[in-house]
């Protein structure tokens, strides 16, 4: 639904006494007939037991539930829709229905069916007239207001019954005023007592409309209001020269809605004050000054009826206050930049001139100036103001303002310096200007000048004065008292040296706040000299920050980003933008103000926001939570038709099949404050067993679920995290599938039983009768052919067992391949392997040991362990080779290649240790021998085949396997001994300790570690011998991602340099993509990010421009497709991909990065800025020839002044180009500016 926020302008008198402002702005939301509205001609609100909220229209019906509009219409050829499309009244009616009354009779609304039943009782009745208004008496009674007088209409078994109460004059209205019932005919207002009719009141001029309250009845004339409490008193009579259509008192005050003149809100405490009519010039701020109703609902929200539609007002969602001076000044430009307010006026700044708000009257005037006017201060009854022209004053002749220049001093050449700030103190008066200091006594006599650049602030903290200035430092001065005696003292912030300091605060009486143009916020605590840096990685919403305010336990800061409010207490920052109310995001230096009532000034570009810092801010009314449908196969379970609802022990319950068993349950949460930011808490229990909180979410799916009974339930809170204590549940019964049903189960029991049965007697039937028969003729005719047969299968079934026997033999000496290969061409020929690992593990002191075994136990002992080996390699994919002796020789990596066998080899070299360590504590006290184990590992390069004609044997020969040998020689019992080639290979996962060099023939030494465990965080057990998940998710990204990132950058770049139009483009061509990843990985390392991030930020850079190859103009989001669709192809991730997509998507001009990683593209993207000026002006003149061809640019001269606009818009995000690019960025918009300007003549 389409919201848009506006701004009603409201004028609430307030006590005389008050000095603040008397104007409020309050910020609504609309709703039109493009929001859902039947029609846009509001007659009337009214909010039913459940909280929904039903608005009557001239053409229509309509609910609402916060998230949409549901319409009802008038069908003369269904019976079940309602009576007619204009509703005259609308009232609770038994349980949850609602009585509509129109023209001609009523509708009764069921809200589980969502049917009406209809009761036409005065279509065709001239005894009754045309309809105007009921009221409910009771359960089974409605009274009926007509033309014709007064009724009551009884409904009882689904039949009408009317009777005439009498009354037979012409009633307009009737309502309920504490189970009084009250009504007017002409001028009269009448009271029903007891069957009989009294007249309460007379009134000169016939009554209009009356509303009730529960404090008493509103009544309208043609010109006039009148308020009666519940004694029938007068409480007001107000004039108007319209007409009142509808009334709402809240808290002492009167909401009118009028006829012409907008909404009108008045207030009786002050009694001199002049009514005033909202919206009476400013009809933009309601949808129409036609205002028919007014209605403030169970949540606090007031709603107003208009002829063009709704305007929502929640009044707990006013902080944030919007004014534009064009409201009341056509002239102002609305780009705010100071104020200033008195008892009498208040004063804002523009940059074309000065608007005036006089309170007494609350008129405007204002007073043109050809400059921008940057602050406003009253001094010994003079109001100075700061301008971009020097200082001038504001006086005042009769009625009439003026701005007269005020030559406090003439400081440079004759040339009036920009002046931004005043400030007094002991009176004196300071003036902060772009080329100076200046100190002016009571007089405006100057007495002393610093010469200080950008002196742009000021503020004060036990009598000292502090300022910010150029270059950067925390100035103060001292002694201001004395001319000869004020001094300087500055405090040096090498830190940020280089910055323009732009706004000054205080917090805490001892904490300086300084704010910089692109660096954030520096907090320095003056007793201990500690500083503390904020930007946007501590929660500031921009690194621009043009004022900082402070109040008792916040401070508020505008930016280039919106407003921000920092909490001193809690150290943590809340950020507000324009969804907030504010006038933009962009705000202006030094736009600030603070009054004396809690209330703080922030100008910006489109107008300015007033701050209520004492104004709470949160609706505290927590919603109304329903499950409103249980939708399946598109029927919605809870409507009263439906067969697979029913109520057990007073628990709703829906019985759903178990086939296809998806259903959605939608619920409800009404609130109506930001009903798209309801929270909502779910769980189904029997499935889930915490609680999911959602924002905004309504709709909940299940499926696929076991039989069973499962319990729903649902509670909400509104926009503020106010909750219902309440729940509301529902019960879920899926039925078992029909095959677990018991008369299913019975059923095949009984058919499988039947079959069998039949099926054994038919057998014994036949055989009965013909085998005597078939086996004969068996015997005579086919005895010799079957001894032949017989003969014939045994041969070659002896033969295929003799050729099975042979490949199991080979296949159990050779791999597999290479056995194929034997079978086939009858030769192997060997292979090359870059990188293979070469396994050793043999027994200590085993010669020792068989010493004392005879050879069966001593084969037995062996077989044993290398059993088990064999069992571990194989599940490894680790090849063995062979065993000779007490040795086992394995090798990983063969005969097909891998990349992960150094790692596959550690491995298994813990579980050969493993099992022999419970081989050991098995045998511990039997007196038989303990074996104890020394494995050495080394990875490298090696040859592996079968050599000779006879006896095959699958081999390996190398280095390498004479380096692994000696690793495990050197190995002691119990350990795992590996090179250091090997170590390089697995020191990511496994702890390794260093044992020293090992010689080595033709190698030199070489180092060698032992293996002690996997990595903590890596295993999943204490010992670290057995890996996790996370454990083969390094694995998988060190050894397969980072080569898919290389094939996708080789497969990619070929195609940018392949494709005609990318190849052509002067600087967004190849060769861009290539720098623009290169900066990114330079970027990165600097910043401290890790591998993958890293790799994922070149990702970004290789696909941010591949969008050309599609079109030119909004690249990245083509971009950003591309890369979705093509980057899971090379098995990367849909989170990692979601990443890529995110960075590609912020390069977009201008650059909206969320993250560290955003921020470090976008700065790569255009690293070019900042770089030396050689190769500026060449990659700056190719993108400029580029627009030109693609026809953007139409020449070379129009490039510089664009070039001017950018980089002072631009800024980078990340450390490293803020240090490094930054300060030569400033020094080529230096360059192309003093370009611009031409050569000086003197």
């Amino acid at each position: 639904m389409t919201k848009n926020l506006c701004l009603i302008f409201i004028l609430f008198f307030i006590a005389l006494q008050l000095k603040a402002t008397n104007i409020d702005l309050l910020k609504c939301d609309q709703y039109t007939i493009d929001d859902g509205l039947p029609q846009s001609f509001i007659e009337d609100f009214f909010q039913d037991k459940k909280g929904f909220l039903w608005i009557s229209t001239q053409d229509g019906l309509s609910r609402f539930n916060g998230y949409e509009f549901e319409n009802f219409y008038s069908n003369p050829f269904d019976s079940t829709t309602i009576l007619g499309n204009y509703i005259l009244a609308m009232n609770n009616w038994k349980q949850d229905s609602i009585c509509f009354t129109t023209r001609i009779g009523i509708s009764i609304f069921d809200p589980v069916s969502k049917k009406f039943k209809n009761y036409p009782f005065a279509l065709n009745n001239d005894s009754i007239g045309t309809i105007f208004s009921s009221i409910i008496l009771n359960e089974d009674s409605i009274m009926i207001a007509s033309s014709k007088g007064l009724f009551e209409l009884k409904i009882k078994n689904g039949k009408s019954i009317v009777k005439n109460l009498g009354f037979k004059k012409r009633i307009n209205k009737i309502i309920h005023l504490d189970n009084r019932i009250i009504f007017t005919s002409d001028s009269v207002l009448y009271e029903r007592k007891n069957n009989k009719y009294a007249i309460v009141k007379k009134f000169k001029k016939n009554i209009q409309s009356i509303c009730a309250t529960k404090n008493g009845i509103g009544i309208s004339f043609e010109e006039n209001f009148v308020f009666l409490d519940k004694n029938f008193e007068e409480h007001g009579f107000f004039s108007f020269p319209i007409k009142i259509n509808d009334f709402l008192l809240d808290n002492g005050k009167y909401w009118l809605a009028s006829n012409d003149n907008g909404l009108i809100i008045y207030d009786p405490s002050n009694k001199k004050s002049t009514k005033k009519y909202i919206n009476k010039k400013g009809s933009h701020s309601l949808l129409s000054s036609n205002v028919r109703c007014v209605f403030k609902d169970n949540f606090g929200i007031i709603w107003v009826g208009t002829n063009h539609g709704i305007n929502k007002i929640d009044l707990s969602k006013q902080q944030f206050l919007q004014y534009k001076a064009s409201q009341h000044s056509p002239e102002s430009s609305d780009n705010s930049w100071s104020f200033w307010e008195n008892d009498s006026v208040f004063i804002s700044g523009y940059d074309n001139g000065l608007q005036i708000l006089k309170k007494v009257d609350n008129t405007h005037d204002w007073v043109p100036f050809s400059g921008l006017i940057l602050d406003i201060i009253e001094f010994n009854d003079n109001i100075l103001l700061a301008t971009s022209r020097g200082v001038y004053s504001l006086s005042k002749q009769d009625s009439t303002y003026s701005i007269d220049s005020l030559f406090l001093d003439v400081p440079h050449e004759n040339k009036q310096d920009i002046v931004f700030k005043f400030f007094k103190s002991k009176n004196k008066l300071l003036v902060g200007s772009l080329n100076s200091l200046s100190l002016y006594n009571e007089n405006l006599i100057l007495k002393r000048r610093w010469d200080l650049k950008n002196v742009r602030g000021f503020t004060e903290i036990n009598s000292t004065i502090y300022f910010i200035a150029h270059p950067t430092k925390i100035y103060s001065l001292i002694n201001i008292e004395n001319d000869n005696t004020a001094k300087i003292i500055s405090i040096p912030l090498k830190e940020v040296e280089h910055l323009l300091a732009l706004s000054i605060g205080k917090s805490k009486n001892k904490n300086i706040w300084l704010g910089f143009y692109g660096g954030g916020a520096i907090k320095y605590d003056i007793e201990n000299g500690k500083k503390e840096h904020f930007s946007t990685k501590n929660g500031l919403p921009n690194n621009t920050i043009y004022s900082i305010i402070s109040t008792k336990n916040e401070l508020w800061f505008s930016t280039n980003g919106g407003l921000s409010k920092y909490n001193i207490k809690n150290n943590e920052f809340e950020n507000y933008t324009t969804s907030d109310g504010i006038q933009s995001l962009e705000f202006n230096s030094g736009a600030s103000y603070a009054n004396n009532s809690g209330q703080i000034y922030f100008g910006g570009i489109n107008g300015y926001n007033i701050v209520n810092t004492t104004k709470d801010n949160i609706n505290s009314i927590p919603p109304n939570v329903y499950i409103s449908s249980v939708l399946y196969k598109g029927e919605n379970l809870l409507t009263s038709k439906s067969k697979k609802l029913s109520l057990i022990n007073n628990e709703r319950t829906v019985t759903i099949p178990h086939k296809r068993n998806r259903f959605e349950i939608i619920v409800d949460g009404i609130h109506y404050s930001s009903p798209k930011e309801n929270l909502f808490k779910t769980k189904l229990e029997g499935w889930q067993n915490d609680w999911i909180i959602s924002k905004g979410k309504r709709s909940f799916v299940f499926s696929n679920l076991n039989d069973g009974e499962y319990i729903f339930s649902v509670t909400s809170a509104n926009s503020d995290g106010i909750w219902n204590n309440s729940q509301k549940t529902i019960k879920i019964i899926i039925k078992p599938p029909f095959y677990l049903t018991w008369w299913f189960i019975l059923g095949i029991i009984i058919f499988i039983t039947s079959l069998i049965a039949f099926t054994i007697k038919s057998r014994i039937n036949r055989s009965k009768t013909q085998r005597e028969i078939l086996e004969k003729k068996v015997r005579d005719r086919t005895r010799e052919v079957e001894d032949q047969k017989r003969k014939l299968e045994d041969k070659n079934k002896e033969l295929e067992e003799e050729k099975n026997k042979e490949e199991e033999v080979l296949l159990n000496v050779l791999p597999r391949e290479t056995a194929k290969e034997l079978v086939s061409t009858g030769k192997s020929t060997p292979k090359s392997y870059n990188m293979a690992t070469v396994m050793f593990a043999d027994f200590k002191n085993f010669t020792k040991i068989t010493e004392n075994l005879g050879p069966k136990e001593l084969v037995a002992e062996l077989d044993d362990s290398f059993a088990r080996f064999d069992d571990i390699v194989g599940r490894l994919n680790i090849e063995k080779i062979k065993t000779s002796g007490d040795a086992y020789m394995c090798v990983g990596g063969i005969p097909i290649k891998n990349q992960t066998n150094p790692i596959d080899c550690v491995l298994a070299a813990f579980q050969f240790q493993k099992y022999m360590h419970q081989k050991r504590e098995i045998r511990e006290g039997t007196g038989k021998p303990q074996w104890h184990l020394r494995v050495g590992l080394h990875t490298g390069a090696l040859v592996a085949g079968v050599v000779g004609k006879k006896k095959f044997l699958y081999d390996v020969w190398g280095d390498t396997v004479n380096t692994a040998s000696r690793m495990e020689t050197s190995a002691e019992e119990g350990k795992i001994n590996i090179s250091g080639t090997t170590y390089e290979h697995i020191k990511d996962y496994f702890d390794c300790e260093y044992r020293g060099k090992l010689p080595v023939k033709n190698k030199g030494a070489i180092d060698m570690f032992y293996v002690t465990r996997i990595k903590k965080g890596l295993c999943a057990d204490d010992d670290g011998q057995v890996p996790n998940r996370k454990f083969f998710e390094l694995l998988n990204f060190k050894v397969y991602t980072q080569q898919s990132f290389q094939n996708v950058h080789d497969y990619f770049i070929d195609l940018l340099e392949q494709n005609e139009f990318i190849s052509k483009l002067k600087y967004h061509g190849p060769h861009h993509t290539i720098d623009v990843m290169n900066a990114a990985e330079r970027i990165g390392r600097a910043e401290g990010i890790g591998k993958e991030e890293l790799m994922l930020v070149k990702l970004a850079a290789l696909f941010h421009d591949s969008g050309f190859l599609n079109k030119y103009e909004n690249n990245e989001a083509e971009g950003a497709k591309l890369a979705k669709r093509e980057l899971p192809r090379y098995g990367f991730t849909e989170e990692q991909v979601e990443v890529v997509v995110n960075m590609i998507l912020a390069t977009k001009i201008p650059q909206d990065p969320k993250n560290h990683l955003e921020e470090i593209l976008c700065d790569a993207d255009l690293d070019y800025l900042g770089r030396d000026k050689e190769e500026f002006e060449k990659i700056s003149s190719s993108l400029a020839q580029e627009l030109i061809d693609m026809k953007i640019l139409k020449s070379m001269e129009e490039w510089d002044p664009i070039q001017v606009k950018f980089l002072e818009s631009h800024h980078y995000y990340t450390k490293t180009c803020i240090d490094s690019r930054r300060p030569n960025k400033i020094e080529r918009l230096r360059e192309i500016k003093d370009r611009l300007e031409g050569p000086n003549q003197e």
